[in-house]
């Protein structure tokens, strides 16, 4: 039996920031690690030529990021073409939202993440949002199976494109580094959060609660890249918050971290706190269960979908909320949850390769 080429995109690395960048890492190792012998995986680049910081990684200059734009566009259309035919793939997959226009009798996979780019407009400039839902739908056709990463961004995205269209949901897997250095010093007793600082992250609802907690020790650490394609707006509403209630020091804005701080930030963190107003998956709330602290979330349905039972919840927007459920599981006694071995294992790599080949192999 002749096997299957799938060919794996991984150009987008060169600019993605966190979470597509884990997804296109994860499914590189999962193909790699789990992929069936029925399935030749070959891949566009090398991946282990992508660990050097890009100048296109979350740029603040605009020349840039649309210079980029512009190698992407010329990429995808005639750069990957061209490797799909050298490659004779009977599927391309392309984990980034976009997929060439012409792919010659080559099936596709198109991974769209979520639905934010319809579902939350204000959060992107006009033309840019425009030009990117023109190259994804450009990318779709009747032969596409779109991939996604929850049950709830399939749901939205049925309403977006139609039920005609093939939408499948499958979690994406995680596999976190866990570091026992020592190099990276973390406070001694603090809440966590993780992430860009986008408007739909919501942290200034975060903050606000922090600051009514009773525990004068206690401190706040908001990882994450703090200015995204150029925009500062939620970094200096939180530095304008921090100064008008005498706040420093107790908020720490340590920017953007690497895996391996990220995992030292986890281990001693009290509690990871996630307060999102929208999310297409939720990949911090898993990387915290596994080292085992609580986590709190917005009450929102991706984040039940993702968190289930393991997880806290506060109602979306609502500082007071988060207020009472921070001081709840700082009163518990355990605040180590039990092991969450068994609940993260529906997020394994094997699971996740699996349902991109349900896809292709029933074909």
């Amino acid at each position: 039996m002749k096997k299957i080429t799938v060919l794996v995109d991984l150009y987008y690395l060169k600019a993605a920031v966190a979470g597509i960048g884990s997804y296109i890492r994860e499914l590189e190792a999962s193909s790699k690690d789990h992929g069936s012998d029925d399935i030749n995986y070959v891949f566009s680049h090398d991946i282990n030529k992508f660990k050097g910081n890009s100048i296109f990684l979350n740029s603040n200059n605009k020349i840039i990021r649309w210079a980029f734009q512009i190698r992407y566009l010329i990429y995808k259309q005639v750069h990957l073409p061209l490797k799909i035919f050298l490659s004779k793939a009977d599927y391309v997959i392309c984990p980034d939202y976009i997929a060439p226009y012409y792919t010659f009798k080559t099936k596709r996979i198109t991974v769209l993440h979520d639905s934010l780019f319809w579902d939350r407009k204000k959060n992107y400039s006009f033309l840019w949002r425009k030009y990117f839902i023109f190259l994804i739908n450009l990318g779709i056709n009747s032969r596409t199976q779109i991939i996604t990463t929850s049950n709830y961004s399939k749901k939205n995205l049925i309403k977006i494109l139609g039920s005609n269209k093939s939408i499948s949901s499958v979690y994406q897997s995680f596999n976190f580094h866990k570091t026992s250095s020592s190099n990276y010093k973390t406070p001694e007793n603090y809440l966590l959060h993780i992430g860009s600082f986008e408007k739909r992250k919501d942290l200034i609802t975060l903050v606000k609660a922090f600051k009514l907690v009773d525990d004068s020790n206690l401190k706040l650490v908001l990882a994450g890249a703090q200015i995204i394609n150029g925009n500062s707006e939620i970094l200096n509403e939180i530095k304008k918050f921090i100064v008008q209630n005498k706040l420093e020091g107790k908020v720490i804005l340590p920017g953007y971290v690497s895996k391996e701080e990220a995992s030292i930030l986890y281990k001693n963190a009290r509690i990871y706190i996630f307060p999102s107003l929208d999310e297409g998956f939720g990949i911090p709330i898993l990387e915290a269960l596994s080292f085992s602290i609580p986590v709190i979330c917005s009450d929102i349905d991706v984040f039940r979908e993702v968190g289930g039972d393991c997880v806290e919840y506060f109602k979306v927007g609502d500082s007071i909320s988060l207020l009472k459920k921070i001081t709840s599981v700082l009163k518990s006694k355990n605040l180590k949850q039990s092991n969450n071995k068994k609940y993260l294992s529906k997020f394994s790599r094997k699971l996740f390769i699996e349902g991109f080949e349900k896809i292709i192999l029933k074909s």
